[in-house]
């Protein structure tokens, strides 16, 4: 009997020997993830008032060809700006999600792409307010710049808008001849340093054109930058409208040969 007391006492010890060595095996492990937030900040801010920047814009969606776009935006390191509407948010979150995971900045084009010089008081405050709670809800951001649909705006409705609205200078038109190497084309002939360039992720030619696209303006010595970023050293007030970045930076395109020694 004596011994079986013993025998009860020691597995009785059993557990909390083992407390002790398991907490050890689980802080001895690997390190927690790291924050997706901190992953996809920029080591240092673009002061585009000293470097040239373009600020690579995408409107309407997210569409069944914003996954892809996403995937060759990663694969050239270029952050972009989506100005998405609202009424298809709700049907993408997870590509909402990704484009704030991945560095890319969320702006609002409206709910269902309305004209807002043909709204009332009340329908304006929707448009905005809808498509801020549709993406609050998909990825945790609240869009800090707002595009107007068809560009249409006037000083007696930008007032209603809490935030900058933006235009934009360089326009592909790639939503009417749907011909990747003339979005090209537009692209180079009309940029410069500040520009926004409008593009449309809800086409599959506009998607194609993104490749050579980026490698031109890289080349070209342009740094490719979000919205906020482009005027992170500017002003960009609310109901103010903008198209472009008044900079002195010079580009400076990129010497072709030393890449060809790599």
């Amino acid at each position: 009997m004596r011994s079986t007391n013993r025998r009860h006492h020691c597995l009785w010890l059993i557990p909390a020997l083992l407390l002790p060595m398991l907490a050890g095996c689980a802080s001895s492990g690997s390190a927690p993830a790291a924050d997706p937030a901190s992953a996809t900040e920029p080591a240092e801010q673009v002061n585009c008032q000293q470097v040239a920047c373009v600020a690579l814009t995408f409107d309407d969606g997210p569409g069944r060809y914003t996954e892809a776009l996403l995937d060759v935006l990663a694969e050239h390191h270029a952050p972009a700006t989506f100005f998405v509407l609202g009424k298809n948010v709700g049907n993408h979150p997870q590509t909402v999600q990704r484009m704030v995971d991945e560095g890319h900045q969320v702006g609002s084009h409206s709910y269902d792409h309305q004209d807002i010089t043909t709204l009332t008081r009340e329908g304006i405050e929707h448009e905005v307010q809808w498509t801020d709670e549709a993406v609050e809800q998909a990825a945790g951001v609240t869009p800090t710049v707002f595009r107007p649909p068809y560009g249409a705006n006037g000083a007696v409705y930008n007032r209603l808008i809490p935030t900058p609205l933006l235009l934009w200078d360089v326009d592909t038109l790639d939503w009417s001849h749907h011909d990747p190497q003339k979005t090209v084309d537009i692209t180079r002939e009309e940029v410069k340093p500040g520009s926004v360039v409008l593009l449309h992720d809800i086409h599959e030619t506009s998607l194609q054109a993104v490749p050579e696209l980026v490698d031109m303006l890289q080349a070209e010595g342009y740094t490719l930058v979000t919205v906020d970023e482009l005027f992170a050293h500017s002003d960009f007030e609310p109901g103010a409208v903008y198209s472009s970045l008044e900079t002195g930076a010079q580009a400076t395109p990129r010497d072709s040969s030393a890449d060809a020694g790599d």
